[in-house]
């Protein structure tokens, strides 16, 4: 399958590799693996596996995952270290770009349906959101964003239900 298989998927299920959000992250490791980065504060803690950023919070004195980013751009720097090897086992070779238009396609061909949202706040950036998952999509509108052109796919924010 490939990457964009993962985007559409990640983006409907609001799930990496069947790891829902709201588990903890000895879940995450188990099912990304072990090469990552915590940056962890008090009660928040980011895990960066690269590609992908889990965000934890604690609650009664456990971790539980409240979200994941897809963060597409980076991989315009390059692919190495940023694909989770169990990520590139089930999904193949990673391209270093997605065009929005092909992803938005794929997604309906699944049955999805983004919605874009109204926000100011991100020039140079549109936002949309799965009507169903209520995931966010976020797309390059205005060059230069990392090298990135207008209708490349910037990032893709998965949250725990309830969340988004």
């Amino acid at each position: 399958m490939p990457d964009i298989d993962f985007y559409v998927t990640a983006t409907l299920r609001n799930e990496v590799l069947e790891i829902p959000l709201g588990t903890p992250p000895e879940a995450w490791e188990e099912g990304l693996g072990d090469d990552f980065l915590d940056d962890a504060q008090k009660s928040h803690m980011r895990r960066d596996y690269g590609l992908i950023e889990v965000a934890f919070t604690k609650r009664d004195g456990l971790w539980e995952s409240v979200s994941a980013s897809l963060q597409i751009h980076r991989l315009a720097h390059g692919l190495e270290g940023m694909v989770p090897l169990p990520l590139a086992r089930s999904y193949g070779e990673f391209s270093e770009r997605m065009g929005f238009d092909q992803f938005r396609t794929a997604l309906q061909t699944l049955g999805g349906a983004l919605e874009e949202v109204a926000d100011p706040s991100m020039g140079g950036f549109s936002h949309f959101r799965e009507a169903t998952a209520r995931s966010s999509v976020y797309v390059v509108e205005e060059p230069p964003h990392d090298g990135l052109e207008p209708g490349t796919l910037w990032s893709i924010v998965l949250f725990r239900s309830g969340q988004s």
